[in-house]
């Protein structure tokens, strides 16, 4: 979770390649011919690794000789040998390193991992990035770098392009080439060793020459770092991800699968998932070419019904919104349309319409205030040409901040016409199904970017549980050597947090068990109980009668007499098969990933297609809700009962997930099956597996760190009631007012010069912040209207390895000198240390003799430069460095 140096990888001043060996020297052939047809305007210098060249390449100078330090260089050498080359580079200052691959080179796993760790255990001491082993290379077409062996050099653009798989690369550089659409990166991670996914996103996330970010990735090797580094590159930048099924995945234990989990997590994170080549392909043209959309309303329209139809059918089919027209509008257009009836939605307009009256209902379509977007769909005419329509929908779209997109169906006809609105910055597909689909993927990034902004806090908010009696029940478990909670501890376990478990009513017998279901009601489901209270999965589902009931009591207990022989039968135990609502039961549990950790799964009972919805704790109400909707349970139940139901169903979901948050000590549960109520959840079983911690986790065990709640604190301040607790999201409208406020003096001393206003994008990277990498505390003042003011900011922000946090602190010009500064301070100081932050950081101005003086205060040693103070604080001795 780093960016140290990466700029010498990106924006390298120098380049050297450095081969050794036959058959890599190929590769480096290969990179020396881009690097130089590149237009890269620094040296390139050509080095060998050994002193005394086996293979021809004596012409080059060996690494020591070269007169000036390379920033970047690309080894091409057999793996085993890099080690060596990365540790003379780094000696010499060498800051980024980019391994390609070594071919033909037989060496065993172990071989591999060890080669591996000695390249890390070389470059970490002299903070030398890697990329790679086996990367394709990079290219930054702003500064002419083609470090790579991509066969065509990509044009200049705002994409990023990052893909775990060089061959994809390749094809999307060449694709990219005929559309003419450009990149700012183009980046192939290799192994990904030590630059991974995460690190270039973090870099990619502050580039100013990257508007958008495209990745093709198939796994990553930490959860936290990347979905801490995918969320705040996502906060400011749209990402759309290709990821491709994993086939070796041993996911077969688990209710669900481990690709539904990488779909939730990046739904999570504010990305758009896409599954084919051709939508890679279409998604870089999209992301160039397209404009932000403030709205899901479409309007269709096209020179007959027939297309059009076509396209509404594919919107709805999808969750799509077609727009209603403005009575204004609808005037308009049928003038247009020389109709006395009111235009609808797919619009048909009439097919011997010239382009100006093309670009006529356009104009009305984009200015009616119900439209968000309009797509335009186009067959061959004999009344006007592709081509100049093309003209004209082109100048409609110059004309509006809307998206219009264009659709142009047919062959020849058509494809200068697709041709002439590319030409004019405009999407242009050849079937209205991809457009739906471009539009569509658009809508979803503005809704996957609701979830990204959400903030579970780590303390419940809507409920009190009863943790002493949750703890309880869990310690004398453990205290017992269990590993599964009996029945009454998991019953207690859940009771605590308001979850409801009813047990099943037990019969001696089979008469017993026939007049129980009698008095229950049908359906029941049946299951036996052993002696010893011996655990099992023995239960007959859905009887219907009497007959039903003796029938399957024969059948579990020749079962049981073959899967637990001489293990005697001690009774029957019953409960309803299905709920009162109607709805089917479900099952909800918790399950570790191997990648992401813990996971939250709602299901159908008893399913053994494992057909689950997935999310990654912590949740509030709003993530919980999207797990209900997604899942469809109580989609055919009335609209008032299926509103109750989603609701109570999403109430378990957040009670479950502070259950994750609060027992450390539980890693997995099953509820099966669960009935839900417009009153209610009822587990009707479940299963809890605990293990006692050598250390508290709790939400360090999930990939996503909740709010951090347990910050807040009300302060009574000269009389004046504040709460101070970490920033959120919806803190962007009084922080702009905080920096708007400011004397132009207290601006140029927070921010080394006058600001009056932070540009949006800014504002929502200062609000939106990831709480595993920063902290922002604001001072709050609510007034008698309940309207919020920030009347001061104390944030940091750690490096990786937590050695070091840099800080800042602002507060309101009109309230400065009153002590609100110290309190910022010290609380923020309190949250460094216990996050373990080795030194707190920050530099002054010189004159800013108030802040210097509070920084003496709290402890800060000062150290004076040019025009600056520079103040740090020691919390923790380093810690020492792995080897």
């Amino acid at each position: 979770m780093t960016v140290r140096n990466l700029d010498y990888l990106f924006h390298p001043h120098s380049v050297a390649i450095v081969a050794e060996g036959k058959q890599p020297g190929c590769y480096a052939d290969v990179v020396e011919r881009n690097l130089a047809g590149g237009g890269y305007q620094g040296p390139i210098l050509h080095a060998r690794a050994k002193k005394h060249s086996l293979f021809g390449i004596g012409g080059h100078m060996h690494i020591s000789e070269l007169e000036t330090v390379p920033d970047l260089a690309i080894v091409c050498a057999p793996l085993r040998d890099i080690a060596e080359i990365v540790g003379e580079l780094g000696e010499r200052g060498t800051r980024a390193v980019i391994i390609g691959p070594s071919l033909h080179e037989k060496l065993s796993e172990a071989q591999v991992a060890e080669a591996r760790k000695a390249i890390l255990d070389a470059a970490r001491p002299r903070l030398l990035r890697v990329l790679g082993p086996g990367s394709g290379g990079l290219v930054v077409p702003g500064c002419g770098l083609n470090a790579s062996v991509a066969p065509v050099m990509a044009k200049r653009g705002r994409v990023a392009l990052v893909v775990q798989s060089a061959a994809i690369a390749a094809a999307a550089l060449d694709r990219a080439a005929e559309k003419g659409i450009g990149f700012s990166a183009v980046v192939h991670l290799g192994a990904g060793m030590d630059v991974d996914l995460a690190d270039v996103l973090d870099w990619l996330a502050e580039d100013p020459d990257t508007e958008a970010i495209l990745v093709q990735f198939e796994t990553v090797p930490t959860a936290r770092k990347f979905m801490s580094a995918a969320r705040a590159a996502a906060r400011n930048k749209p990402i759309v991800a290709m990821r491709g099924a994993r086939l070796d995945t041993d996911d077969k234990g688990l209710p669900f699968r481990g690709d539904d989990v990488y779909e939730s997590a990046l739904r999570r994170a504010g990305w758009i998932r896409i599954d084919t080549l051709e939508d890679l392909f279409d998604a870089a043209e999209a992301m160039a070419r397209v404009r932000p959309l403030h709205g899901e309303r479409l309007a269709i329209v096209g020179n007959g019904q027939g297309l059009g139809r076509i396209a509404a059918g594919t919107l709805l089919r999808h969750g799509g919104r077609l727009a209603r027209f403005t009575p204004e509008t609808g005037t308009l257009l049928a003038g247009l349309m020389r109709t006395g009836s009111a235009p609808a939605n797919p619009l048909a307009l009439p097919p011997d319409l010239s382009p100006a009256s093309w670009a006529a209902a356009l104009d009305a379509l984009v200015a009616d205030k119900e439209v968000d977007a309009v797509l335009a769909v186009y067959s061959p005419s004999p009344f006007a040409a592709g081509t100049e329509v093309a003209e004209a929908i082109g100048a409609a779209s110059k004309k509006t901040a809307k998206n219009i997109f264009s659709c142009w169906v047919g062959g020849s006809a058509m494809q200068q016409a697709r041709q002439v609105a590319a030409a004019q910055g405009m999407l242009a597909h050849d079937s209205p199904e991809k457009a739906i689909g471009i539009f569509l993927g658009i809508v979803n990034y503005e809704r996957n970017r609701e979830l990204l902004l959400q903030m579970p806090p780590s303390v419940a908010e809507e409920f009190v549980p009863n943790l002493e009696r949750a703890r309880e029940a869990v310690h004398e478990a453990l205290d017992a050597g269990a590993k599964l909670l009996p029945p009454r501890a998991a019953r207690q376990l859940l009771l605590a947090y308001g979850i409801e478990a009813e047990d099943s009513t037990p019969a001696g017998n089979i008469d017993a068990a026939i007049a129980t279901a009698d008095e229950i009601g049908y359906p029941v489901d049946l299951a036996l109980n052993l002696a010893n209270d011996i655990d099992h999965a023995l239960v007959a589902r859905e009887l219907r009668s009497p007959e039903d009931i003796r029938i399957a009591t024969r059948g579990l207990r020749a079962r049981a007499r073959k899967d637990f022989p001489g293990v005697r039968v001690s009774g029957y135990r019953l409960r309803p098969s299905a709920a009162r609502s109607g709805l089917p039961p479900l099952r909800l549990g918790v399950a570790d990933d191997a990648v992401f950790g813990p996971v939250i799964y709602l299901g159908e009972s008893g399913s053994g297609e494992r057909r689950s919805v997935v999310a990654l704790p912590p949740l509030n109400r709003r993530l919980a809700m999207d797990l209900v909707t997604r899942g469809g349970f109580a989609r055919d139940a009335a609209d008032a009962e299926r509103e109750a139901l989603e609701t109570e169903l999403a109430t378990t979901l957040l009670r479950l997930s502070q259950l994750l948050t609060d027992i450390d000590e539980v890693t997995a549960i099953e509820l099966d099956p669960i009935h839900v109520e417009t009153s209610g959840v009822v587990a009707r079983e479940r299963r809890i597996h605990v293990e006692r911690r050598g250390r508290r986790l709790g939400y360090r065990r999930f990939a996503i760190r909740p709010y951090p709640k347990e910050l807040e604190q009300h302060i009574d301040w000269h009389g004046r009631k504040l709460l101070i607790r970490p920033i959120r999201p919806e803190d962007e409208t009084t922080l702009a007012d905080l920096i708007v406020s400011l004397d132009p003096e207290d601006s140029r001393m927070r921010f080394f010069g006058t600001m009056r206003k932070l540009p949006r994008s800014q504002l929502a990277r200062f609000t939106q912040i990831d709480y595993d990498r920063e902290i922002a505390l604001v001072a709050i003042e609510r007034d008698a209207d309940g309207v919020e003011r920030s009347l001061g900011e104390a944030r940091m922000v750690a490096d990786p390895d937590n050695a070091v946090a840099e800080f800042a602190i602002l507060v309101a010009s009109d309230v400065k000198g009153g002590g609100l500064g110290r309190r910022l301070m010290e609380s923020l100081v309190d949250c460094a240390r216990n996050r373990g932050i080795g030194v707190l950081r920050g530099e002054t101005l010189s004159e800013n003799a108030r802040m210097q003086d509070l920084a003496r205060k709290l402890g800060f040693e000062l150290k004076t430069g040019p025009g600056v103070v520079e103040m740090r604080l020691a919390l923790h001795p380093p810690a020492p460095h792995a080897a």
